[in-house]
């Protein structure tokens, strides 16, 4: 398949300039062959999506951490997508089929909606699923987007001639490799840009030109778009409107062929095509390597072939990664201690006392009312979207907690707001009209 070609060019292996931290990962007993999909249930159940192709693979749960792995009663097909909702879990795969479970993993059962896409074969892969507004959407590669607004059951059709490119049809919205809600929108983030729908008139409009979206994550209300593709001006951009767009940096010396992007309590996670893991805790400026002992195959000295990171499940401590290999020796389920930092930056945000912004919008003032009842020390610091220090206050509170920002000369858009004390932070975002 085209997909797995694109995954596997040799590549020599690069000095990054990145921190260095040891992962030290470990196989789980999943071993047994690449991993398309790796994916979390409500209750902790861990859900591997075994992607033999052209024989299919199967579906697996563990209940104990990859200690054990079983194999679930349903149908095999290579699965390429998910989407986890509450209890309820659906993988899509090749050729419009979609499993379903809705106790954890325990229990499934398959559906398809093969007949609203005439042409599809085993050979085209579902590589999008988003929960938006009541309904499941699924989007076949090539094909289009479909959904369900009664758990799977039945599927109706998305507007197609809105997806197609009117100069080169071949080329449009139908390539989705990620959808998102966002804003009460639903995007179809793909080869050829992004893409809104409209639901109520079952139209996509296209947004946006860059090309080779692979996936997205939203913190704090912006939208974060990952690239995959060698050569791209950028590798992860963000916005609030599709309209201004920044860019954060990515790794010194790797390429724009990011396979995914997360956040996970204060850090921004990417898995490479070519390069494993990394985060960063400060928005790109700095990225820590995080790959030691991470599966990879080396032919020769200084040829290190890592295999690819299809998404990562972090538990506990423990951080789970679900890798794509030509090469049987390393493809499976890994894990590895959770980075120090963001076990740190879990302790750091466990106060449930939040600092608020008011009003929000904000015009010419914005009001942070601080934690009522706590006489506190500390740092006020607010940025804008690019990370630029707005506004930065030491803070002495007494019983009142609360300070006036004069936002009269910034500029409209979205900041971001975090106080610090020796036993308090707390963040949030306001925005500026």
């Amino acid at each position: 398949m085209k997909r797995k070609v694109l995954l596997f060019v040799l590549v020599a292996f690069t000095c990054l300039n990145a921190s260095v931290l040891n992962a030290q990962w470990e196989p789980t007993s999943f071993t047994q062959s690449s991993v398309w999909v790796l994916c979390q249930t409500e209750n902790g159940n861990f859900i591997a999506a075994n992607d033999l192709y052209p024989e299919m693979g199967g579906i697996y749960l563990s209940a104990d951490e990859g200690n054990s792995w079983e194999k679930c009663v349903v149908s095999d097909h290579s699965y390429t997508s998910h989407l986890v909702q509450g209890q309820s879990v659906y993988l899509g795969g090749v050729d419009c089929n979609i499993a379903i479970t809705h106790d954890n993993g325990e229990t499934w059962a398959n559906s398809n909606f093969k007949e609203l896409l005439p042409g599809v074969s085993s050979d085209h892969s579902i590589y999008a699923m988003e929960y938006h507004n009541g309904r499941i959407y699924a989007a076949v590669l090539t094909f289009g987007v479909a959904y369900s607004d009664n758990d799977g059951v039945d599927w109706y059709l998305t507007d197609r001639e809105s997806l197609l490119d009117v100069n080169d049809p071949e080329a449009g919205g139908q390539w989705c490799y990620n959808l998102r809600s966002y804003n009460d929108k639903l995007y179809n983030i793909g080869a050829y840009g992004i893409y809104e729908y409209d639901e109520i008139a079952d139209l996509w409009t296209k947004l946006d030109d860059q090309m080779y979206g692979s996936s997205s994550v939203v913190v704090n209300d912006v939208m974060y778009i990952s690239y995959n593709a060698a050569g791209l001006p950028s590798g992860i951009r963000y916005t609030t409107d599709f309209q201004t767009w920044e860019v954060m940096p990515i790794p010194d010396g790797a390429s724009t062929s990011i396979r995914f992007l997360e956040y996970y309590n204060g850090a921004f996670i990417i898995g490479h095509v070519e390069e494993a893991i990394f985060y960063t805790l400060d928005h790109g400026e700095t990225w820590i390597e995080y790959r030691d002992n991470f599966p990879k195959f080396s032919p020769v000295p200084g040829l290190d072939i890592y295999g690819v990171p299809m998404g990562v499940v972090m538990k506990d401590d423990k951080i789970f990664c679900g890798v794509f290999s030509g090469f049987e020796e390393i493809q499976g389920v890994y894990w590895a201690p959770l980075p120090e930092e963001l076990l740190t930056t879990i302790n750091q945000y466990s106060d449930p006392a939040q600092t608020v912004a008011y009003p929000n919008p904000a015009q010419d003032i914005v009001w942070l009312q601080l934690p009522a009842g706590k006489k506190m020390q500390g740092l006020v610091q607010i940025m804008d979207i690019t990370g630029k220090i707005k506004h930065e206050q030491i803070i002495l509170s007494g019983d009142n907690n609360k300070i006036a920002i004069s936002t009269s000369n910034w500029a409209s858009g979205a900041y971001f707001y975090i106080l610090k004390t020796d036993e308090h932070v707390s963040s949030g975002k306001f925005i500026v009209e």
